[in-house]
């Protein structure tokens, strides 16, 4: 039977699949030796890779978290986030007065109120303990200047809860006192009195309030809570009464140094201590004027998905201090803040676990190709060393032609090869 009819037969797709095949094929009866270098080669880069998986590993899951920040202009003008302050002044409450230019402290459905309360200007034991650690947080945050989210400075959960709930007990520790000595003014016929007045100037209208005309503790304690608006420059005064509504008295306890430990815009990031938390300022005099500038920046921090988000108030601070020109000069302390018209949105930067695998892969394989590359640069040369010592001690009788050296010369490279 012809074979010149028969068909060949379609190799079919294992056979098209493996003709796609595109790496290159060595013989298997070519080797070549092993080397003590290509040795040595292989153990640095073995280990080279181990160290560079190690910790690109522990980066990912123990590593410091990185964020990327976001610049975009704030839209939401009519947002009113709270301000919250808790400070202490050397100064009784009935000689002190507190004011402020931003109207919405009139609308009483939204505000808490700033209060008023006498107080202690002394530390007890526990109290400076926490004040300390607090103290020393915002050392720290001021001497480092500007940082990232990640940077900010955190104290324990409940220093500030704890400063708080210790200034509440010596508040009612100085209050049960003054009410003792209410009684026992009474009882003499001296009775004090209060009055309630409004002040305007060109800061705007002044709600000014003073209680008794008697002196009520040795410090005056200022928190409460706000509603503040966006948009305007508004100002927090507190300052030494005028002796135009208070008859002078020389023996009058009247200082304006003072002591912050809280001062926050929005909601409370727990442990996050705020530009002006730890604050502290002594008046020599007791009749300075000092000032506080604060630029607030609303900041969207954003987690999990979805993109949820925490609206915080980060804020920068500039202090200026202005000495008293005479004993008779009433000291303050003016604070005034203005928000930024950009918010900064920050993001997380997460790395997923595929991404992580690929930059795993990316190391393994930018090992091996470079120390695949070392290794030939480095065989390379040991065989053109190799060359010239052997062509150096190659036969130069005259008995040897030409030809017979060569032979000789490509004999030995076959060898070294």
């Amino acid at each position: 039977m012809s074979t010149s009819g028969l068909r060949q037969r379609r190799a079919g797709l294992t056979g098209f699949v493996e003709n796609l095949d595109g790496f290159s094929k060595v013989a298997e009866n070519v080797q070549e030796e092993k080397k003590s270098t290509a040795g040595i080669i292989s153990l640095v880069s073995f280990i080279v890779i181990f160290v560079l998986v190690f910790s690109e590993v522990r980066a990912h899951f123990f590593g410091k978290k990185q964020y990327d920040y976001r610049f975009s202009v704030d839209t939401d003008l009519h947002e009113r986030p709270p301000l919250k302050m808790d400070f202490v002044v050397a100064t009784p409450c009935n000689a002190l007065s507190v004011a402020s230019t931003n109207d919405a402290i009139d609308d009483q459905k939204d505000v808490e109120g700033i209060t008023k309360s006498p107080s202690r200007f002394e530390f007890t034991d526990e109290e400076q303990l926490y004040w300390t650690i607090l103290r020393h947080a915002h050392a720290r945050m001021h001497a480092e200047g500007m940082r990232g989210l990640e940077d900010l400075e955190y104290v324990e959960d409940d220093v500030e809860e704890k400063l708080s709930h210790l200034a509440d007990e010596k508040q009612e520790e100085e209050s049960e006192k003054i009410q003792k000595e209410t009684e026992e003014r009474r009882k003499k016929g001296d009775g004090g009195g209060e009055i309630v007045f409004m002040v305007a100037s060109g800061m705007g209208m002044f709600q000014m309030v003073a209680t008794n005309t008697k002196d009520e503790g040795s410090a005056c304690r200022i928190h409460g809570r706000i509603p503040v608006r966006k948009g305007k420059t508004e100002k927090f005064l507190v300052a030494l009464s005028s002796s135009i509504f208070h008859k002078h008295d020389e023996t009058q306890h009247r200082n304006i140094s003072h002591r912050i430990e809280q001062f926050n815009f929005g909601p409370r990031v727990t442990g996050l201590v705020s530009p002006l938390a730890g604050a502290e300022q002594i008046s020599e005099s007791g009749h300075d004027v000092y000032r506080y500038f604060l630029k607030v920046v609303p900041t969207k921090i954003y987690h999990g998905m979805f993109d949820r988000y925490t609206m915080a108030y980060q804020y920068s601070v500039t202090f200026m201090k202005k000495s008293a020109d005479s004993s008779y000069s009433d000291g303050g302390i003016y604070i005034e803040y203005e928000f930024s018209a950009t918010v900064i949105e920050i993001r997380e930067r997460i790395q997923t676990f595929f991404q992580l695998l690929i930059r795993l892969c990316a190391i393994a394989g930018g090992v091996f190709a470079t120390s695949q590359i070392i290794n030939s640069l480095i065989q390379s040369a040991l065989c053109l060393v190799g060359s010239k010592s052997i062509a150096a001690s190659a036969p130069t009788s005259p008995q040897y032609t030409e030809e017979d050296k060569q032979r000789f010369l490509n004999s030995t490279n076959i060898l070294v090869h």
